[in-house]
């Protein structure tokens, strides 16, 4: 079945073609959507989105492409107050990566040691910080299926989100405090990022050494995944959300342990929202739809209580067992969550109605939709409920 196919409701086709319409109004809309391109494969999504995938990595390809080194050295200039040459050793002229924000660079200190240099796309930010003023024509097809919630705060929350995201200083200082939070996980290595020489529009830290899961399948797949959620669980005990987990952040090193990119990227997390999600957890787990009800209602207070069992009843036919048992994470299975969400998507949108959120739960349900679409990569068989309370 076509994308064009699928039936939506109303409230939720007006919220759709609103978002829609920001995107081609927007210089930076493409942007948005280009980065989402590596975490939606084509055996991940549900037969009536098929089109999705393909359109997104043409968007990725339109902004993704590559910076001139003359350009490169410009902004490295503009930023260090010096020509790069007075600053480091060795500037490799061919990038690493290119992404739809920005592009890396391989680089070498004058103590020798490597650094990776990510230098933010040349105006990238002013157009985004523009472009934001338009989220509020979505503030009433956002009420129209959202009845409950504050959409005025969500719509705050997003616009500091995307700030903060083009802010390589705020990314720089953010991901040195990840990686103290995060330095008591076997196997893990968060690069040290270099304060001195980031700014604004430029972040330099620690190169690591390896593929990324991008570019090739790790030798033990589990262990991956176990560092990977034991980092997310970990940051979020501590107080931070992991925001940007995608294939490209995760670096096999040779040592068999995990590198992770993208840790600047983090939202602050609200501790006791936290814990009480986790509680959520073992109720879904352990089949106590009271229990989950009173944590949703009383704690989280997301859902009035006769929606939140009706929440626990939708949830369990949706996920089918993902997160309450040994079970095989891949493309095809979050495939199968779509297509059962779409299926039922009346009862989701009668939810939604009450859904009451924190602007920081957004963080949360970015980290987790895209943490799935990255451990699918991995096409590994566990109790993924299991891994997340044993890492808590």
């Amino acid at each position: 079945m076509a994308a064009e196919r699928v039936t939506l409701p109303p409230a939720l086709r007006s919220l759709v073609e609103a978002g829609g319409a920001l995107v081609r109004r927007s210089s930076s809309g493409r942007f948005m959507l280009g980065r989402t391109a590596d975490l939606v494969p084509e055996d991940a999504v549900p037969p009536a989105l098929a089109a999705w995938p393909g359109r997104l990595e043409k968007m990725r390809a339109e902004v993704a492409t590559p910076l001139a080194f003359k350009d490169v050295e410009k902004a490295l200039k503009g930023a260090w107050g010096r020509p790069p040459a007075k600053v480091l050793d060795e500037l490799d002229r061919e990038p690493v990566a290119i992404t739809p924000g920005a592009q890396v660079h391989r680089g070498v200190r004058e103590d020798g040691s490597a650094v990776a240099i990510k230098v933010l796309r040349p105006g990238l930010a002013s157009a985004v910080r523009n472009d934001l003023a338009l989220l509020d024509v979505l503030a009433g097809p956002l009420g129209a299926v959202f009845g409950a919630m504050d959409a005025g705060a969500i719509l705050r929350e997003v616009r500091e989100t995307a700030l903060d995201e083009l802010d390589l200083e705020h990314e720089a200082s953010t991901q040195r405090a990840v990686r103290r939070a995060l330095r008591g996980v076997p196997e893990l290595v968060i690069p040290t990022p270099d304060l001195e020489l980031s700014a604004s529009g430029v972040l330099v830290s620690e190169w690591l050494d390896g593929p990324t899961l991008a570019q090739a399948a790790p030798g033990d797949p589990a262990a991956v995944a176990r560092t990977l959620i034991a980092a997310h669980v970990a940051a979020a005990r501590a107080g931070l959300t992991l925001t940007d987990p995608r294939p490209g952040h995760v670096i096999l090193l040779d040592d068999g342990g995990v590198g992770l990119l993208g840790a600047g990227v983090a939202r602050p997390a609200d501790k006791a929202r936290v814990a009480a999600a986790l509680d959520a957890l073992v109720a879904f787990r352990s089949e106590d739809q009271d229990g989950f009800a009173d944590v949703v209602a009383k704690r989280l207070k997301l859902l009035p209580r006769k929606d939140a069992i009706k929440a626990y009843g939708l949830g369990a036919v949706i996920l089918d067992g993902i997160v309450s048992g040994e079970a095989r994470l891949d493309g095809p299975a979050l495939a199968g969550v779509a297509t059962r969400a779409l299926g039922h998507l009346t009862a989701g949108l009668s939810l939604a109605a009450t859904v009451t959120p924190a602007p920081a739960d957004l963080a949360v349900a970015r980290s987790v939709g895209q943490l799935a679409a990255v451990l699918s990569r991995l096409d590994a068989t566990e109790d993924w409920g299991g891994l997340v309370l044993e890492a808590a």
